[in-house]
C-alpha cells in the first residue's frame, strides 16, 4: 500500500470519526441538553409549558418540534405557534392568542369569538361593548363575516347577531327592531340599502335580497325621528 493510500485512509478515518463524535455529541451527550423551555408572546405561558411537555435535560436535537407546534396549537385561545430551536440549550415558543371581536354565550358564561369564528376562553374579562352572537357552526362564521362587515353606522345599533343557517343572519337593534340580513354577501350594497330604510322606523328590515328590500311593521308617525339606537361607536 502506497504512502498516499494510507494518508487517504487515515483522512477518511478521521472524518468519520470526527462525524460519529459529532453525531453523538448532538443526540446523545449532555453538551446539548435542554436546559430552558421560553414562550413569548402569551400571557398562559404554564398553559403553553404543559401543553408542550418538553422535557428539560433531553438533547435538543431530539425534541420534536413540528409535534410541540402541534399540541399548542390545539389550545383553543391560540391562533398561531412556532416552535424554534435556540442552540445551544433552549427551545423558544412564540405564541399569537385569539383577539375577540364578538362573545357567545354559554353555560359557562361569555366566551370570545374571533374573525375566524373560533369559539374560545378568553383571559381576562371581555370588553363590554362585544356583540353578542347566537350562533353555531357555519352560522357563527357566517354572522361573524357579516358583523366584520358592518360600518360603523350599523354596527353601533346592533346588540346581538343571531343566525340559525349561514343564509339567515339576523341583526337585532338596539330600537328592537331586527335587520334580516341573509349570507354574507353583498355587506356594502345591504349596508347601503339599510341605511337608506331605517329612517322608515319599521319593526323588521328585510335587505337580503338588497334589490328589492322590504319593511315591516313600518310606524309612519315616527318616520324621520331621531333613533334612540344610533351610537357613532363602533
Amino acid at each position: 500500500m502506497t504512502r498516499k493510500r494510507i494518508v487517504t485512509l487515515l483522512a477518511l478515518l478521521l472524518v468519520v470519526l470526527l462525524a460519529g463524535g459529532a453525531v453523538f455529541a448532538v443526540w446523545f451527550s449532555t453538551l446539548l441538553d435542554v436546559e430552558r423551555v421560553r414562550v413569548i408572546g402569551a400571557g398562559r405561558e404554564q398553559e403553553v409549558l404543559a401543553v408542550a411537555a418538553i422535557d428539560v435535560g433531553v438533547p435538543i436535537a431530539r425534541v420534536d418540534t413540528i409535534a410541540v407546534q402541534q399540541r399548542v396549537s390545539d389550545i383553543p385561545w391560540v391562533k398561531t405557534v412556532d416552535v424554534r430551536r435556540g442552540w445551544p440549550s433552549e427551545i423558544v415558543i412564540a405564541v399569537t392568542e385569539r383577539e375577540p371581536v364578538a362573545r357567545k354565550m354559554s353555560e359557562g358564561g361569555a366566551q370570545g369569538v374571533d374573525a375566524d369564528g373560533v369559539v374560545f376562553a378568553p383571559q381576562a374579562d371581555l370588553p363590554e361593548d362585544l356583540i353578542v352572537v347566537t350562533a353555531d357552526g357555519p352560522a357563527l362564521l357566517a354572522s361573524i363575516e357579516v358583523l366584520q362587515a358592518l360600518p360603523p353606522e350599523i354596527k353601533g345599533r346592533v346588540t346581538r347577531v343571531a343566525a340559525s343557517t349561514r343564509d339567515d343572519v339576523r341583526l337585532h337593534l338596539k330600537s328592537g327592531s331586527i335587520v334580516r340580513w341573509g349570507s354574507a354577501q353583498e355587506p356594502e350594497f345591504k349596508s347601503q340599502v339599510l341605511l337608506a330604510l331605517l329612517p322608515r322606523r319599521a319593526r323588521v328590515y328585510d335587505v337580503s335580497a338588497p334589490q328589492l328590500p322590504t319593511t315591516l311593521d313600518e310606524n309612519p308617525k315616527k318616520r324621520g325621528t331621531p333613533s334612540d339606537e344610533v351610537s357613532s361607536s363602533p
